[in-house]
């Protein structure tokens, strides 16, 4: 890794220049940073889901998801620092526990905001989440938590699952329905279990890894924790379940009245955050409780809510299946 360590050093010098410019800017690159975060998508996509359009919020969410996952992995693979880690001359505007390398909000930014454009497929929407990307990828750089070289790796990896996701969703998602209900829970099951296995995979070459003493300024961290590969498993096991749960039960229309989508979204959040209190105080700490608990909630999400939306009179059932995205409707 000398290449890299060399390349860091060089690089230190342009990020405490970006840090001396006025603090004015600061608080707009931390809103603007939040863009970027696999969290802010995944607490966006209920919304869209129930109230919008289910087939593009399930779409945005599996770019969301492949996104975050391979960062997560990519990360553990490379092993290396964050800029305030290792030279204490950089501010740490924002503080991270996890390593550095490739991004994770240029990566999952560039895929998700490509994933809408590609949605709305029209021009303005790619000038649109160019800039915002752009905009991320200097926001990481001047909160001191990202190299350039960190975020150029997410901007490419971000665009390689978009590309990937958008060749590969119409053969798999066929695929996929015509498998049986049970084919297709035990299928969600293992690709969890995969993310997890990857993700420990990546972690083995560095057994017995110990913090170095130069990244001293980097406080007390843990960046070979799985905690968020463990998380990211139990949400792709929830979605891809309830997906296929709600597929046989048939789909449900997100349209309607203003006042009912409102009522969708309140409701839904409300009973999401009481399921998250409630399994924080039930299920047991570590792994298994994360993984549970957050296969719960997107179950909640693709299946228990529309259910009980529909019960309540707030949605009502659709014979058919979502359109999708501007391409697959013909437009």
């Amino acid at each position: 890794m000398d290449f890299l360590d060399d390349l860091h050093v060089a690089e230190l010098g342009p990020i405490a220049w970006l840090q001396s410019w006025p603090d004015a800017v600061r608080p707009v690159l931390e809103l603007v940073s939040v863009l970027g975060t696999d969290t802010f998508f995944l607490l966006c996509l209920p919304l869209l889901y129930w109230c919008v359009d289910p087939a593009l919020a399930l779409r945005l969410g599996f770019t969301v998801l492949a996104a975050a996952t391979t960062n997560a992995i990519g990360k553990l693979a490379a092993h290396q620092p964050r800029p305030y880690w290792i030279d204490p001359r950089i501010h740490a505007f924002s503080v991270e526990g996890a390593f550095g390398l490739p991004s994770g909000h240029a990566q999952i930014g560039t895929a998700a905001l490509g994933r809408l454009a590609a949605a709305v497929a029209r021009p303005w929407a790619w000038w649109t989440a160019g800039v915002i990307v752009v905009l991320v990828c200097l926001s990481r750089v001047y909160l001191g938590v990202h190299f350039i070289s960190d975020v150029v790796a997410g901007v490419l990896l971000g665009l390689l699952v978009l590309v990937l996701v958008r060749r590969l969703e119409r053969p798999v998602t066929a695929w996929w329905r015509g498998q049986r209900l049970r084919v297709q829970l035990a299928a969600s099951v293992v690709l969890s279990g995969a993310m997890i296995g990857g993700a420990m995979l990546a972690n083995a070459p560095y057994a017995g890894w110990t913090v170095p003493p130069g990244w001293g300024a980097a406080g007390t961290i843990d960046p070979e924790s799985l905690d968020t590969v463990v998380s990211l498993a139990g949400v792709l096991l929830g979605t891809l379940a309830g997906a296929s749960i709600m597929y046989r039960l048939g789909w449900f229309d997100a349209g309607g009245p203003l006042g009912a989508r409102a009522g969708r979204w309140a409701i839904g959040t409300v009973v999401a955050v009481l399921i998250w209190y409630a399994e924080r105080e039930v299920l047991p700490e570590g792994a298994v409780g994360t993984y549970a608990g957050y296969a719960m909630l997107a179950l909640w999400v693709q299946v228990g809510a529309p259910v009980l939306f529909i019960r309540l009179g707030l949605m009502s059932r659709s014979t058919k299946e979502p359109r999708g995205d501007r391409a697959r409707a013909g437009h």
